[in-house]
């Protein structure tokens, strides 16, 4: 009886930045020590065929395991296609590949975020990119649906997707971790117990950047409570500069640019040197006292005191509860304009004389803010990633005032997940609860 033996064929599940990142002789020894690999798993999957009328005998395939729990990062559909991209990169004026990370990526916020990176809108048309997408078993399928649509997007500057469920894994590397993912708060739950919950993942998550990202990643935290939950990710990552951690408030920033420019009847790009103080709640500060409408003061232009403290400042702090008044959900496409917006204030030089807001760590600011808290401030950058604090500023009684509010709160939020910091235990005086917009 003959027996012909079949080897099922396999497409290279290789990712492309496994070659793209080596130097030629060590990309074929690699190459060669993957094949013999590869041949070790084929010959047990070999499918035996019996020419004679027998009944054939072939192993039970395994199960497939993506998406039931497995610490596994995949790439996806035709990025999965191995290619040297060094050599690429030859024929084009691109720059080096950089690795981006997003959590929270079958959500909302990542479904506007995500084609705007891929289109090349943030870092720009010859900056091509990886795509590091990280979800939960829950969401995998989800993800899976990200993914084909990025695959059916055909951006030139989209190299690699991956997807996966373990931070551990979609973080290797990484240059960029925008941290959008968290859980909502739920019907009566305590703003405390979202506190804990919330800080748990970014504990989790700053321990794994802090063992596989980048040394210099820069880190922007989207997920509510952000300024605490940046705090909770600094804290569990001693590994990277404290400094390379951002909360967002720069979607606060331009909802206060946009009160502003409607006060005085002038289209937002007058609007400048408008500034968030504190935390990413309705006790957040909107400086209107330093900001600027056509390069004048804006208390000049707008001779209106009391709208400027009052409805000026409520609109702001509660402007996201309104959206979800309207509309029924939290706003998702302002937010992914404003992690934009954030990026693009770090990678390109500030305008002369302006500045923009971002929650960063207070140690060693120069406005007497309480240290070891994450606060938002004003900043200037260089267009090098980094950024350094704004010093020509000025404040009133009533700026005083309100900025020690929203430190006495952030304050106390840290002394809540005290636990999550290695501060040593956990006690909550939350002054007020000061609800998140988006939270329940």
């Amino acid at each position: 009886m003959a027996i012909a033996e079949f080897f099922p064929s396999t497409r290279n599940p290789l990712l492309p930045s496994q070659f793209s990142s080596r130097p030629a002789n060590h990309l074929y020894n690699y190459r060669i020590r993957v094949l013999r690999q590869r041949r070790q798993r084929l010959a047990h999957a070999k499918v035996f065929c019996s020419v004679a009328p027998n009944p054939v005998q072939a192993p039970v395939a395994a199960p497939p395991t993506k998406g039931t729990g497995v610490n596994k990062s995949d790439c996806f559909g035709v990025f999965c296609v191995t290619y040297d991209l060094k050599a690429e990169e030859k024929t084009k004026s691109w720059k080096s590949l950089i690795n981006i990370a997003v959590s929270g990526a079958a959500g909302m916020i990542s479904n506007h975020l995500l084609f705007k990176l891929a289109s090349g809108e943030v870092f720009g048309q010859d900056q091509p990119i990886s795509l590091k997408l990280l979800g939960s078993e829950k969401s995998f399928q989800a993800l899976e649906g990200v993914a084909m649509e990025l695959e059916d997007s055909l951006y030139p500057l989209l190299r690699e997707v991956s997807i996966g469920v373990d931070p551990y894994e979609v973080f290797q590397d990484v240059e960029w971790a925008l941290l959008i993912g968290a859980k909502p708060r739920g019907p009566g739950m305590e703003r405390a117990g979202l506190l804990d919950i919330n800080g748990q993942i970014f504990a989790e998550q700053g321990k794994a950047l802090n063992t596989v990202a980048s040394r210099n990643v820069k880190v922007i935290v989207v997920g509510n409570p952000c300024n605490t939950n940046a705090l909770i990710c600094l804290k569990n990552a001693p590994n990277i500069p404290a400094k390379n951690f951002h909360a967002l408030t720069r979607l606060d920033e331009n909802r206060a640019k946009c009160q502003l420019a409607h006060k005085a009847g002038v289209f937002y790009d007058k609007v400048s040197n408008v500034t968030i103080w504190g935390n990413h709640s309705t006790t957040q500060v909107p400086d209107f006292l330093n900001a600027r409408i056509n390069g004048i003061p804006a208390k000049e232009v707008i001779n209106d005191t009391e709208w400027l403290e009052k409805e000026f400042t409520e609109r702001v702090q509660k402007r996201g509860g309104v959206l979800i008044q309207k509309w029924g959900r939290s706003s998702a496409a302002s937010t992914a304009v404003s992690i934009v917006d954030a990026i693009r204030s770090l990678v390109t030089p500030t305008p002369e004389g302006d500045w923009f807001s971002s929650g960063v760590y207070t140690n060693g600011n120069p406005y007497g803010i309480a240290e070891n808290i994450v606060f938002s401030m004003p900043c200037r950058s260089r267009g090098d990633g980094d950024y350094e604090l704004v010093h020509d500023v000025v404040f009133d009684d009533f700026l005083q005032e309100r900025i020690k509010k929203t430190e006495a709160e952030l304050l106390a939020e840290k002394r809540c997940v005290a636990h999550l910091t290695g501060e040593g235990n956990a006690f909550c005086d939350l002054p007020e609860d000061t609800m998140l917009p988006g939270e329940q």
